[in-house]
């Protein structure tokens, strides 16, 4: 009789180690390498102070995102969940074809909803998601902050002024697994745009592509 309790309890440990990974499966944090591409620069409103140059139609700033998502209901083969995420990104090409100084910078915080979708290849997990939130950029275009400029260097007096946007996105990507704890973020597509806050109304589109990997937590 006590064998056979011994047997019970062994595999009621058995199967709760084997099923604790899937259960934990729906809160993870992650980390990707991501490249913005920031367009609509020609037809931008915001003003060129300076005449330094004609503006690129586009800039493409580096850099990474990090982030954290909850998976928190299941829906026949689909699971839906929220997740936070924040992006830092930049490079040194600016938006004008002259001058390079000033770069364009991009930092973002959105919230959204996710939705992850089970195939038939069990450690292949596609998913949707869409996202909104904050931003801030310059756009990579200089701005005349103390209004002294000369005409050998037309740098001078010149500002990296960030402004605020709401930016709206779409994201779709693939994960697979490599173990229990741990994914790779194949790739992630993303779609959407930015649109200042304040005098300067206009829509700036903005694609996305990210890289990296997934992190399951025990809990």
């Amino acid at each position: 009789m006590n064998l056979r309790k011994a047997v019970l309890v062994l595999a009621a440990v058995v199967v709760s180690v084997a099923v604790a990974p899937s259960v934990h499966a729906q809160l993870a944090v992650y980390g990707t390498v991501t490249v913005n591409q920031l367009s609509g620069i020609k037809s931008s409103p915001e003003p060129n102070p300076n005449n330094l140059g004609s503006k690129n139609d586009s800039v493409s700033p580096l850099g990474g995102t990090g982030g954290i998502y909850y998976d928190f209901l299941k829906l026949g083969p689909v699971k839906l969940g929220a997740d936070l995420r924040g992006t830092l990104t930049s490079t040194k090409r600016g938006a004008y074809t002259n001058y390079n100084g000033a770069g364009a910078r991009l930092y973002s915080g959105l919230g959204g909803v996710r939705a992850v979708f089970h195939t038939r290849f069990v450690p292949i997990r596609p998913y949707l998601q869409a996202s909104a939130g904050i931003a801030r950029t310059n756009y990579g275009i200089l701005y005349n902050g103390a209004g002294v400029t000369t005409s050998n260097n037309p740098l001078v007096g010149n500002n990296i002024v960030l402004r605020n946007n709401f930016q709206y996105m779409g994201y779709a990507g693939v994960d697979i697994t490599l173990l229990p704890y741990m994914d790779f973020r194949l790739v992630e597509f993303g779609y959407g745009g930015l649109n200042p806050m304040g005098t300067y109304g206009h829509n700036y589109p903005i694609k996305t592509v990210s890289s990296g990997l997934v992190f399951h937590l025990p809990f």
